[in-house]
């Protein structure tokens, strides 16, 4: 039998976001904010990526007419806030000021970011029915968000290098 390696480090602590009234909200479902950096360490290669304190994420993006057979805050979590911190990065694992937390020196691919995910899920113990719906869901439905990610960081990239040169 095959011995078990936790591929997470890092406790999982979220604190709910608000504005002092109501939660906070994107796409009808609640924000969440990290209170400590979470890192997975990904499969055969072992690169890491290290989710730093403060990276909000909305858990998994599942629609609320889904939540009763998929909620957002179901054993999946840690991989959804892996698989969200990706696609937000496009990738690169480079979030706001934070140096970039990836290990290795290319930034993930779309499918590479979701294959991590069924990958972190797998070794959360998700059974392999819900590991493969989500990641059809992803794949699905995820390309849009990749590519506004990755268009918001092309567009920062060029004001950077403009201001830097202006």
């Amino acid at each position: 039998m095959e011995e078990y390696v936790d591929r997470f480090s890092g406790k999982l602590v979220l604190v709910l976001l608000d504005n002092n009234k109501v939660p906070s909200l994107k796409g009808g479902r609640s924000l969440w904010g990290l209170q400590r950096p979470l890192t997975y360490t990904e499969g055969d290669e072992g690169e890491t990526i290290t989710v730093p304190a403060g990276f909000v994420t909305d858990l998994a993006s599942v629609p609320r007419w889904a939540w009763t057979l998929v909620p957002p805050d179901g054993p999946w979590v840690k991989a959804a806030i892996i698989h969200d911190y990706l696609y937000s990065t496009g990738g690169t694992g480079i979030w706001k000021k934070h140096p970039a937390s990836i290990s290795r020196s290319t930034p993930y691919s779309r499918l590479e970011a979701d294959r991590i995910m069924k990958e972190a899920m797998e070794n959360r113990g998700v059974p392999g029915f819900f590991a493969n719906l989500i990641y059809l869901a992803v794949r699905l439905g995820g390309g849009p968000d990749w590519d506004e990610n990755r268009d918001a960081i092309a567009t920062q990239e060029v004001q950077r290098y403009v201001t830097e040169k202006g």
